[in-house]
C-alpha cells in the first residue's frame, strides 16, 4: 500500500483553526464581563485586571490562537492564490515573522509591567 506523505495535512489544519475559534469566542466575552466589572477602565483598573497571572496566561493564549486562526487562513489564500512559490515562501516568511514579533510584543507587554 502506498502511502501518501501530509494527507491528513488539510483536516489538522482545519481542526487548528477551529479550536482556535472556538478558544476566541468563549474567551471574548468572558473578558468583556471581567472588564465590564472593573468600570470604569481607568489605568489602575487594566493593570488590576492583568496582574494575575492566569489572566495573563489567557490573554496569551487569546492573542496565540488569533495568530493562529490568521496564519492558517492566510495560508489556505497563499496556496489558492500565489501560484509562484518564490512569491508564496517570501510571503509565509513576512508573516511567519510578524507574527512571531506580534507573539514576542504581546509577551512583553503582559510580563513587562510593573
Amino acid at each position: 500500500m502506498r502511502k501518501v506523505g501530509g494527507a491528513h495535512r488539510g483536516v489538522d489544519m482545519w481542526l487548528v483553526q477551529r479550536a482556535s475559534a472556538v478558544y476566541m469566542a468563549c474567551f471574548i466575552p468572558a473578558f468583556l464581563v471581567l472588564a465590564w466589572g472593573r468600570m470604569p477602565l481607568d489605568y489602575a483598573a487594566w493593570r488590576g485586571l492583568f496582574a494575575p497571572l492566569a489572566m495573563k496566561l489567557a490573554m496569551l493564549l487569546f492573542v496565540f490562537s488569533l495568530l493562529v486562526h490568521a496564519w492558517v487562513g492566510l495560508r489556505e489564500i497563499f496556496i489558492d492564490y500565489l501560484h509562484v512559490l518564490v512569491l508564496r515562501l517570501g510571503l509565509y516568511f513576512a508573516f511567519w515573522t510578524m507574527y512571531a514579533a506580534c507573539l514576542a510584543w504581546t509577551v512583553d507587554i503582559l510580563w513587562g509591567m510593573h
